[in-house]
C-alpha cells in the first residue's frame, strides 16, 4: 500500500522539471564525494520535491546518517528498501546493507517512572511520550537529550541524559530532593452543620411552593384588574363623547358599550383574585418566620382574609338608547 500511495502521489512532471531534477541529483552526488553532506542533502530535498525514487531516498538517508541524524536516516533507509523491493531496483542490496549497519549504531533509551511520579507526563526533547512508549526502546540520536517531567499541578523538573552510538540506557525518573507535588484530587471531610447554621441557610427553603404560585396568580390578577379598569374608563369616555345630550347613541357605539360592560364586570373579579393571591403568598412567606419568633402566640391561627369589592365598582352600568 505504501508503494502504491507514493506512486500515485508522483504527478507527471514536465521535461524541463525532470531535467532540473537530474541536474540537482548529479550535484548532490558530487557533494557527497566531496564530503559536503549538508549541501548534498539540500540538493536532494529539492530533487525529492520534483520526483522521489528509491535511489533518491537512499541518498537522503546517507546524508542524514553522516550529519548525525541517525533516527531520520534509519526511517529513510527502511522506506527506500521497501520501495526498492516493490520495483526490484538495483540499489536494493546496498540499501539493505546500509540499513542493517545503521540499526546497530542507533542508541536506544528506555524511560520509566518511579511510583511517586505515577501521575506525571514526560516529554523527550519537546515530544510527549505516551504511556505506550514508557518502558519501551526509543531510538534516539547520539548526544544529549532533555527529559521534562510535568506533574498535574503544573510543577515540573528536567533531567538530562547523554547517549553515545550503540548505547542502550534505561532511565528511571524520580522526583529530585525537595520536590513536592500537590495532589490535584483531595478528599474533603464533611463538616456537620450546626443548628444555627441550618437556620440561616434554610430560611428561604421553608417557603412552600404554593405561596410562590399564589403570588404569581395574585400579581397577574392585579395587573388584569388595572387593564379592565382602563378599558372601562375608555368606553365611558367614548360613550360620553359619542352620545347626544338626549343620551341617544349611534349604532356604531354599541360594541363600545358591550366592551365597557364586560370590563366593568371583569375588573372587580380580577381585583379579587389578585388580592386573594397576594394575601395567600404573603401568608405562605411570612407565617413560618412568625411561628419561629412566637411559637406559642397562636398568631397564625388568628389570621383571616376577607376580600370585598366596592359596591359602586361592582354595580357600574353603562347605558344608552339606540
Amino acid at each position: 500500500m505504501v508503494g502504491l500511495t507514493i506512486a500515485q502521489c508522483v504527478a507527471a512532471q514536465s521535461p524541463a522539471e525532470l531535467e532540473r531534477g537530474r541536474s540537482l541529483f548529479r550535484q548532490a552526488l558530487s557533494m557527497e564525494v566531496a564530503g559536503d553532506w549538508a549541501g548534498a542533502l539540500s540538493r536532494l530535498e529539492q530533487v525529492a520535491r520534483i520526483k522521489t525514487t528509491p535511489q533518491v531516498r537512499f541518498h537522503l538517508a546517507r546524508c542524514k546518517e553522516h550529519l548525525g541524524r541517525l533516527t531520520e536516516a534509519l526511517g529513510d533507509y527502511r522506506l527506500a528498501e521497501y520501495e526498492a523491493s516493490q520495483t526490484n531496483a538495483v540499489e536494493l542490496g546496498d540499501i539493505g546493507q546500509a540499513r542493517q549497519a545503521l540499526e546497530s549504531r542507533v542508541p536506544k533509551l528506555v524511560v520509566t517512572l518511579s511510583p511517586d511520579l505515577a501521575q506525571a507526563s514526560v516529554e523527550l526533547d519537546g515530544i510527549a511520550l505516551g504511556e505506550t512508549r514508557l518502558g519501551k526502546d526509543i531510538p534516539v540520536d547520539p548526544g544529549e537529550h532533555q527529559l521534562l517531567v510535568r506533574m498535574p499541578d503544573g510543577q515540573s523538573f528536567v533531567r538530562s541524559v547523554s547517549l553515545a552510538e550503540t548505547a542502550a540506557e534505561k532511565v528511571e525518573l524520580s522526583a529530585p530532593t525537595g520536590f513536592v507535588s500537590v495532589p490535584t484530587k483531595t478528599k474533603v471531610k464533611a463538616v456537620p452543620i450546626e443548628p444555627a447554621h441550618r437556620f440561616e441557610t434554610s430560611r428561604t427553603s421553608h417557603t412552600p411552593t404554593w405561596a410562590w404560585v399564589a403570588g404569581g396568580v395574585g400579581a397577574a390578577g392585579a395587573i388584569s384588574a388595572a387593564v379592565f379598569w382602563y378599558v372601562r374608563e375608555r368606553a365611558i369616555d367614548d360613550l360620553n363623547n359619542g352620545c347626544g345630550a338626549d343620551n341617544v347613541c349611534p349604532t356604531s357605539l354599541k360594541s363600545t358599550q358591550t366592551r365597557g360592560e364586560q370590563a366593568s364586570i371583569a375588573a372587580p373579579v380580577a381585583l379579587g383574585v389578585g388580592l386573594v393571591g397576594l394575601g395567600l403568598a404573603a401568608y405562605g412567606i411570612l407565617a413560618p418566620e412568625i411561628k419561629k419568633g412566637a411559637p406559642d402566640s397562636g398568631l397564625s391561627s388568628q389570621l383571616r382574609w376577607n376580600v370585598m369589592c366596592d359596591q359602586h365598582l361592582a354595580g357600574v352600568h353603562v347605558a344608552g338608547a339606540f
